[in-house]
């Protein structure tokens, strides 16, 4: 039998069905990629849930995708933190933690996606105390992985790890995008001609990431 969610009364049942919308609407975006194909509609029939309810756990589709990037990011974190410290000793140098960082977040294409289509496409519908919420939240996640990057190097201080960070969402949102081009863009790019427009996502971050890193050494913040 289908199993269709029934309205959640208690605060975990709740907390149940967003975390179901949010896990529906990822296998979603891992099928297809883009995300101006993916509906309120369509994520309501794959979670069996009436369309109407949706918006009893988030305000609209780009609120919905404004927590699932907000998971996204948290989830890489936490990975990182375990990641880093089983690489040896020897190359645990400041180029590395950088390097090491790019490959990370290469890994995670829904991240990349969802942090492209922040300013372009999911902070177009949101409110501003939905905004202004997740500015802050990031903030403070800003915070926590600043710190632990500069206790993983003090090559820099708390202060500039938190300006790379904001410089590294830049970097995801303009790389990204020419590294994953749609259908007919990647079939174009076949023709051996044209290879100087095919791009390698993570090269390209860990080339533009390690200099600004560096650059930041001598700012003064």
């Amino acid at each position: 039998m289908t199993k269709r969610y029934l309205r959640a009364r208690q605060p975990e049942q709740k907390e149940e069905r967003k975390q179901h919308l949010l896990d529906v609407s990822r296998d979603l975006i891992d099928k297809e990629s883009d995300l101006s194909l993916l509906s309120l509609n369509e994520i309501a029939r794959s979670a069996k849930m009436a369309k109407a309810n949706i918006y009893r756990y988030f305000e609209s589709r780009e609120a919905l995708l404004l927590d699932l990037l907000w998971d996204e990011w948290q989830v890489w974190f936490k990975d990182f933190q375990k990641d880093w410290p089983k690489v040896p000793r020897n190359k645990k140098s400041f180029d590395h933690l950088i390097k090491t960082m790019a490959i990370s977040i290469a890994k995670r294409d829904l991240l990349c996606n969802l942090t492209t289509a922040l300013p372009s496409v999911i902070e177009k519908n949101l409110t501003e105390k939905t905004v202004r919420e997740f500015k802050y939240r990031s903030i403070e996640l800003f915070g926590k992985i600043a710190i632990y990057l500069e206790s993983c190097s003090s090559e820099l201080k708390y202060d500039a790890y938190i300006i790379f960070l904001q410089d590294t969402v830049s970097l995801i949102a303009g790389i990204y995008p020419f590294s994953h081009p749609n259908d007919v863009v990647a079939r174009v790019l076949q023709d051996p001609q044209l290879h100087f427009f095919k791009r390698d996502f993570c090269a390209e971050l860990e080339r533009y990431m390690i200099p600004i890193a560096n650059a930041l050494k001598t700012k003064t913040i």
